[in-house]
């Protein structure tokens, strides 16, 4: 991909002030102009200046940039170690980044990482909490959305910080910046992983249970760790990583939380946390070994109308149902009535009728036994109705496909339930709507035995369609 065009701060300028002495515009749209001309050339001007104010007395241009001010404050402060500039300057930084992605793209062309790993430092070792939490705060609003930012020296000062600093607020700030510098790059994860983060990650979920806002900063932390987002690598570590994660007795620990937890969001959190590390049949069983089933069903029964809850429960018993012996235990443990009750309840959010769907859909893969409860349980009604409230949601669509499918595949008298129900006319709604639904949806009418093209890219003969 081609690096996009840049100039000095120096062109940018004459050609505002040749707007305003040649062209006799106002600085507002000198400045407009400036940017549109550039911009139609495609240039990149998130590393300029490009506000300005007239000094009242000489009429001269004079740069006017708020995030070039909070550096400048931080820069100068610590070089005079002055405690309270240098938190204002951190915390005027961490709003100006908060705004948005230009500020933060232009405070990292002026080597805002840098002098946050100066002021990081600076705070560690005065222990001056209160200068190391404002310039953890800055650091994160940094990176945001450019994690690729962080270097060796970084994510080592983080990792030790992580080890050493125990203060709630401190710890909870620094899980925050690894968590976003791990973001869409698998290199920094990886860093990360060789510096020892992990075992400390894991270890902090007991050590700070009582804790709703850690709890949930750590298990997204985890959560991360489990990403494929980084498109610049071919091949990353996240199943290694969720296995590092579950080696470290990840899934008791979460468990045993999850048992005394009367904080839905962090039993959501706890969850969503527990499907990204169900990537092994053996951890799908543990979870239901160590008690898990229980205790997610009894959170939906207890809490159907939480949105939340219901998306994250029928996640979870997505990923568990790999494993074909959790598929039955979901449906002898009355799983599937409380999937579709949430479907039901929430019927109009398409994430929840998605991973509904989609939980269906991986009991009922491989399982007669289990395809004939579904339709029992009212699964064929629930998965219609999806695909009949969403018809533009890709997602729900491909997964309803996919659950047909599965209930049709080896129990061929749910044909006629699925059709009589309208089942056809939906999945052809989804089939010429959705490109990207129509592989999907063309399978689930060949195996309702209704009449589909079927295209070969290849078949020897010179002939490129079979009709079936």
């Amino acid at each position: 991909m081609a690096q996009p065009k840049q100039i000095t701060q120096d062109t940018f300028d004459a050609v505002v002030r040749e707007n305003i002495d040649e062209f006799e515009m106002d600085l507002a749209e000198a400045v407009k102009d400036a940017k549109d001309q550039f911009k139609t050339q495609g240039v990149d001007l998130s590393n300029l200046i490009t506000s300005y104010v007239k000094d009242p007395d000489t009429g001269e241009l004079k740069h006017s940039n708020p995030v070039k001010d909070a550096l400048e404050k931080i820069k100068t402060s610590l070089q005079e170690e002055e405690a309270e500039p240098l938190l204002e300057g951190l915390n005027s930084l961490s709003l100006e980044c908060n705004k948005n992605e230009n500020n933060r793209k232009f405070a990292a062309s002026k080597d805002a990482l840098s002098l946050l790993y100066n002021s990081c430092n600076h705070g560690y070792l005065l222990k001056d909490n209160n200068v190391l939490g404002a310039s953890l705060d800055a650091l994160s609003s940094l990176l945001s959305g450019q994690g690729e930012l962080v270097n060796s020296n970084m994510i080592e000062f983080l990792a030790n910080s992580l080890k050493e600093l125990k203060e709630d607020i401190l710890f909870g700030k620094i899980v925050k910046a690894v968590r976003i510098a791990c973001v869409k790059s698998e290199s920094n994860r990886q860093t990360f992983v060789a510096n020892g983060v992990i075992p400390c990650l894991v270890s902090a979920l007991m050590e700070y249970k009582k804790s709703s806002e850690i709890i949930v900063e750590i298990c997204s932390a985890l959560r991360v760790f489990t990403f494929d987002d980084d498109m610049s690598v071919a091949f990353g570590k996240a199943h290694e990583h969720a296995k590092l994660i579950v080696t470290e007795n990840a899934l008791s620990i979460i468990l045993n939380i999850m048992e005394t937890c009367e904080d839905i969001d962090v039993a959501s959190e706890l969850c969503v946390t527990l499907s990204r590390l169900a990537v092994r049949n053996e951890y799908c069983k543990d979870i239901v070994d160590l008690g898990g089933l229980k205790m997610v069903l009894k959170l939906l029964q207890e809490h159907t109308s939480n949105q939340n809850i219901a998306k994250q429960v029928c996640t979870l018993l997505r990923a568990i149902a790999g494993n074909d012996d959790v598929k039955t235990s979901i449906v002898d443990a009355g799983g599937l009535l409380l999937i579709v009750a949430a479907m039901a309840t929430h019927a109009k959010q398409p994430t929840v009728a998605e991973q509904g769907c989609a939980a269906l859909g991986s009991i009922a893969l491989r399982s007669p036994p289990n395809c004939t409860a579904i339709v029992g349980a009212g699964g064929v009604e629930a998965i219609l109705k999806a695909m009949q409230i969403h018809p533009e949601k890709s997602g729900v669509q491909k997964q309803a496909c996919l659950a047909i499918r599965n209930l049709v595949a080896r129990n061929p008298e749910h044909r006629d339930i699925i059709l009589e129900a309208g089942g056809e006319s939906l999945i052809r709604k989804a089939y010429t709507q959705m490109p990207d639904c129509e592989d999907l949806a063309k399978g689930a009418l060949r195996d309702l035995l209704c009449e589909v093209e079927l295209q070969e890219l290849w078949t020897g003969t010179g002939q490129s369609k079979v009709y079936h």
